[in-house]
Formats: structure tokens, sequence, C-alpha cells
């Protein structure tokens, strides 16, 4: 815990939560009970509550962190597998070998290789065989659009009260 916040208001916060899954296992209003019973100093109580959510988004940053070197050491380990693997095949030449520990064999496989010109091609001759995505809306630019005055039908600007706590 990086933020110390008061002892009570953190016993109630942690056991208005499931460990495992982060949901509330009591109601906001029953957790709004719990605080208001515990009867500490508004800006104690308000304190308390941004030093939890900064612990928290330290630890899920720590955790980002964390899973990053994880990937990355998986990356390299997945890299170097392949290699190996590539070294045994080029030493069998795709004879079969066993031992005690081991059966090396070979199964048949295939992959589609598209070559440049197929989709000019099946645009002409075969279009089932190609596929299109849907059309996605700019966000972007329709938000321009929206602050420069424009007016679309179905498309419109929502303003949000979103908290900051640094």
């Amino acid at each position: 815990m990086i933020y110390p916040l008061d002892a009570q208001i953190s016993l109630a916060l942690s056991q208005a939560y499931d460990p495992e899954t982060g949901e509330l296992v009591i109601t906001e209003e029953e957790l709004l009970e719990e605080i208001q019973r515990i009867n500490q100093d508004w800006d104690v109580t308000i304190d308390s509550i941004a030093c939890e959510v900064k612990n928290l988004r330290a630890e899920a940053e720590a955790v980002k962190e964390e899973k990053k070197k994880l990937a990355d050491r998986q990356a390299k380990i997945e890299a170097r597998e392949a290699r190996a693997e590539r070294l045994l095949a080029f030493l069998l030449q795709g004879e079969r070998w066993k031992n005690g520990r081991h059966n090396i064999s070979y199964r048949k496989s295939s992959t589609v290789v598209i070559e440049d010109g197929f989709v000019d091609w099946a645009l002409d001759n075969a279009p089932d065989l190609l596929t299109y995505k849907d059309p996605e809306p700019r966000k972007q630019d329709i938000a321009k659009a929206l602050k420069d005055g424009f007016l679309f039908d179905y498309a419109h600007l929502e303003q949000h009260n979103n908290i900051q706590i640094k």
C-alpha cells in the first residue's frame, strides 16, 4: 500500500469486495451505510477513499508491467523453441526418430498462399471468395464536425464528468 488510509475505512472497503473477482459482495447502499456508520470526518473519509483509488491504480499498473515482462519472456522462450524445432527438422530431414524419451514424427498439413493480384482476379472472376468489412463511423471526424456546429441524425455529443485523482 503506497498511500495509507484510515484503518476502519480500509477494513470496510476490503470486506465489501470479493478478493477473487473484485465484485461488491454487498450493495452500494450497504457500503455507504457502513462508511457513514464509521462516522469519520468527511475529509478523512474522502481522503481515505481517494487513497484506495490511487493504491488500486498503482497495483493495476504494477500487474500490467509484470504482464508485459512475462509476455516478453514468453515470446523469447517461444522463439527459442521454434529455432530448436527447426534445427531438429533440419537434422532429421523428414526422417522419423525414436528413443526412450522422444518420438519424433511428421504430419502433413497445407496452407493457402495468397499471391499479389488475387484480390483483383477474384473481384472479376469469383467475388464470393472475398469478404467485405461493414462500414464504421469515424468518430473523431464526427466529433470535430459536431463541435464545429454541424448537426447529424443519429449522432450527438454527450458530456461526462470523469473524476481525476492526483
